[in-house]
């Protein structure tokens, strides 16, 4: 840890605010009406998946947490930019909103790795995710959209537990 231990509170903090908000940006996407409906395909096959419990986060390492959540932000920032890529194509309404989403990511992804760097934390590599064909369909588009969305607002709620948790 670096000799400063309010400054890593702030970080942290700002790491919180920061999945709150991409958080919050999430649900916003899915009250959309358009994702009201059940879907049952599962299209991304790598997608990072929460293996954690709640119960988990009192026993959590510090640096390999930083660097894991450090590749799953990278991981799903990918999926964002294929997402926004074929909404844009398709001139899907949703694609400000998208591109918003994506700037935010980054952003966070920035923050978080300066607090590797002080931390020391190793980067994890991070596969080529394997994305679904193009969807040829708008419906394709909207699952896909709504998978991405519901996987990532898991993520960000499960991120935000884990800072306020790295933070104390």
């Amino acid at each position: 840890f670096p000799a400063h231990p309010r400054r890593i509170q702030t970080d942290f903090d700002k790491l919180t605010n920061q999945t709150r908000h991409l958080l919050k940006l999430t649900q916003d996407l899915l009250k959309d009406p358009v994702f009201s409906a059940e879907i049952d395909h599962h299209r991304f096959k790598s997608l990072p998946a929460i293996s954690s419990r709640v119960g988990d986060l009192t026993s959590l390492e510090f640096k390999p947490t930083l660097s894991q959540l450090h590749a799953d932000l990278k991981s799903f920032e990918h999926h964002f930019e294929w997402l926004n890529k074929i909404t844009r194509k398709q001139q899907h309404s949703s694609v400000p909103k998208l591109t918003d989403m994506i700037s935010h990511i980054k952003i966070l992804i920035n923050s978080l790795q300066r607090q590797m760097t002080r931390a020391e934390a190793p980067r994890i590599p991070i596969p080529s995710p394997s994305l679904p064909p193009t969807p040829a369909f708008h419906w394709e588009v909207v699952q896909s959209s709504q998978e991405l969305l519901q996987q990532f607002r898991l993520f960000c709620d499960w991120a935000s537990r884990v800072f306020l948790t790295l933070k104390s």
